[in-house]
């Protein structure tokens, strides 16, 4: 991403289940989120940078994801944090089901929402096209720039026709590391 007006006030809001999915179907190697960060902001001044995570229950889980949520934290990230909610459901034939839910798609709206006296321009890094009607609000009501970082194979046609920019995860240089023990990087959970 290049930058015009680096006086331009920026927010980012990284959708980390869609970014996780889209790493984890598209690209090798492990994301440095750092780098992500720096991309998004592209030499314009940084309002916030707010990264969406789900976490699940699961007891052996926890260090993994709170050394995941310090190192967000030491590149620049707001972290808001949510638990996997499961669901079950007995069907009229009496088989049980257990369905997951667990997005941020409403609170990074919300987020936007509450943002957008505050800066000129958005980064959305997420390819989920339940943004569009949001980007088109934050674009025509309020003058906000949308641009959106997101692996190009899994963004929504529609996402794509109403932001501004788009850049795809695999044209921005140095985002991906080879996988190594103990580089403090990882994927988000």
């Amino acid at each position: 991403m290049i930058s015009n007006n680096p006086g331009e006030t920026v927010a980012v809001f990284v959708d980390g289940a869609n970014l996780y999915h889209s790493i984890k179907s598209y690209y090798k190697g492990v994301l440095d989120y750092e780098r992500l960060l720096e991309a998004a902001v592209a030499g314009r001044r940084l309002l916030r940078a707010t990264f969406y995570i789900v976490e699940k229950q699961e007891v052996e889980e926890g260090a993994g994801a709170r050394s995941f949520v310090y190192n967000l934290n030491k590149f620049g990230y707001k972290v808001r944090s949510k638990l996997l909610t499961a669901h079950e459901s007995i069907s009229p034939d009496g088989e049980r089901t257990i369905t997951h839910k667990g997005d941020w798609d409403i609170g990074i709206v919300v987020d936007m929402m509450r943002l957008a006296t505050h800066a000129d321009t958005y980064v959305l890094v997420s390819g989920d096209g339940d943004y569009v009607d949001a980007v088109e609000y934050l674009q025509s009501e309020k003058g906000i720039r949308v641009e959106v970082i997101s692996a190009g194979q899994c963004t929504s046609q529609a996402l794509l026709d109403v932001c501004d920019s788009h850049t795809d995860l695999g044209e921005i240089s140095e985002l991906f590391r080879r996988k190594s023990v103990g580089s403090g990087q990882s994927a988000v959970g």
